[in-house]
């Protein structure tokens, strides 16, 4: 889920225009992720407004596209999914392209776990670019699991298994194994989660343990981390329980995608730039994205 808020109220010399254009910016740049600024009605027509014990969610459309919003008890609107209902494998929020940098690493996933629904777009490009790969995935809240069916095409059927369960203790009891794992948890912020709703538990060297241990040989785990304080805390844990992890900066925000493997060996910058590469020229995923371009934004701390 990426970072993009809108808060309730505008300063008080901004005009509407204006705040507008500042509330986009500050989504964009603003410092620790905190965006401020403007005024803001989601863009759209608004097709459903629903509270659960998790989240307050809406699903609005603007013409070819819809999105699934997470609101904040502050007021924040912040985006969780985009989808063009024309192409739905066409990722439109930065984060998930990156989240696919797991082909980098784990180029032949058999069976991969996605931790975390929202609308569903990782499950559309992984069907329409990867049908052969067997996707479980988890989500905690019922309602989201009802609105990626119902409004995002999203569901059980075919090579996809949608779970309403919490990802700890499905992991914790589950004796399936992945090639691939994609974190991508986010719930309503509160004393069970950080700032930017990942829960708790998800973030710990217990949680990761349990990770590895439903991970295949080679194995590799994916993380999208929004920008807060401790983020850089955030990733020194993984770096901690991951014997080879790459972070990855995104460009949009100030958000980071971090790639962990159980790979006995660790891949240098030119090596993850060759293989991204060959992902570019086989043509196999047709993507409108480039994997080298993804690549070049590794850190090299």
């Amino acid at each position: 889920m990426p970072l993009v808020r809108f808060f309730r109220k505008a300063p008080p010399w901004a005009t509407t225009a204006t705040a507008l254009v500042l509330a986009l910016a500050a989504a964009w740049h603003a410092p620790a992720g905190l965006a401020r600024g403007a005024a803001f009605q989601v863009p759209g027509q608004l097709e459903l407004d629903e509270v659960s014990n998790y989240s307050h969610v809406k699903v609005t459309r603007d013409r070819g596209t819809r999105t699934l919003w997470f609101v904040r008890d502050n007021g924040e609107h912040v985006v969780e999914s985009k989808l063009d209902l024309d192409r739905p494998d066409d990722l439109l929020i930065e984060y998930t392209r990156f989240m696919f940098l797991s082909y980098v690493f784990r180029p032949e996933p058999k069976k991969v776990l996605i931790v975390g629904l929202g609308g569903g777009s990782m499950v559309h490009f992984l069907k329409i670019h990867d049908p052969e790969v067997k996707v479980d995935v988890v989500e905690i809240d019922p309602l989201i699991v009802s609105i990626a069916d119902r409004y995002f095409g999203v569901k059980t059927g075919g090579n996809v298994d949608v779970k309403v369960t919490d990802g700890f203790a499905y992991l914790r009891e589950s004796e399936a194994k992945y090639d691939v794992i994609y974190m991508d948890a986010f719930l309503r912020p509160s004393g069970g989660t950080d700032i930017t709703g990942v829960p708790l538990h998800l973030k710990t060297l217990a949680f990761y343990e349990q990770i590895k241990k439903r991970l295949n040989p080679d194995g590799a785990v994916v993380f999208n981390l929004n920008p807060h304080l401790a983020v850089q805390q955030d990733i020194r844990t993984i770096r901690e329980a991951f014997p080879n992890t790459y972070v990855f900066r995104l460009q949009g925000y100030d958000g980071f995608v971090v790639v962990a493997s159980t790979a006995a060996e660790r891949m240098s910058p030119t090596a993850v730039s060759a293989a991204a590469a060959r992902l570019d020229n086989a043509g196999r995923f047709k993507a409108p994205f480039s994997f080298r371009a993804m690549a070049g934004r590794l850190s090299r701390r």
